[in-house]
C-alpha cells in the first residue's frame, strides 16, 4: 500500500513540475533600439548548434552595457556547446580570439548571457580600468 501511496505522489510531482525551457530560436540584446547581441539556436537530435553575432560594446564601471553597435549580419559559428538542465555553455572563434559564454534561461522568453572571460583577458581589461561586463539579458524572438 505504502508504494502505491508512493507512486501516486510522484505522478503527481512530475505533472506539477514546469515544462522544460525550450533553448533553441533566435535570441536578441537591445541597446537603444539597436540589436547589439543576435544568438541562433538549434537543437538536432539532441546536439545544438547554431552562431553569435556580437556589435562592439562598451561598459560601464559597473560592467553595464553603456553604449553598443548593431550586431554584424553574419553570425560566427558555436561549437562545443553543452546544456545542462537550463543553462548553455558554449564558444565562439573571430579571427583571432575564441570567447565562451553561458546562457541561462530564466523563463521561455528571458535569459542572460555571460560572457566568460579568462584570465588573460581579465587582467587586460582591468588593468585598462574596465570592469567585466555584468550578464547581459537576452529576449527570445517571436
Amino acid at each position: 500500500m505504502k508504494a502505491l501511496y508512493l507512486a501516486a505522489a510522484l505522478a503527481t510531482l512530475s505533472l506539477s513540475q514546469p515544462p522544460s525551457r525550450p533553448i533553441a530560436g533566435t535570441w536578441n540584446a537591445k541597446f537603444e533600439g539597436r540589436t547589439f547581441i543576435r544568438l541562433e539556436i538549434k537543437t538536432v537530435d539532441g546536439s545544438v548548434t547554431g552562431g553569435i553575432s556580437l556589435g562592439d560594446f562598451e561598459v560601464d564601471s559597473k560592467g553595464v552595457v553603456r553604449r553598443a553597435d548593431a550586431a554584424p549580419p553574419r553570425l560566427r559559428p558555436i561549437f562545443g556547446a553543452t546544456l545542462k538542465e537550463s543553462t548553455l555553455t558554449f564558444f565562439s572563434k573571430d579571427q583571432h580570439d575564441t570567447d565562451q559564454f553561458e546562457l541561462r534561461l530564466l523563463d521561455n522568453s528571458n535569459a542572460d548571457l555571460h560572457i566568460l572571460l579568462n584570465d588573460e583577458d581579465r587582467k587586460e581589461l582591468a588593468a585598462s580600468g574596465i570592469p567585466a561586463p555584468k550578464p547581459i539579458r537576452v529576449t527570445k524572438a517571436d
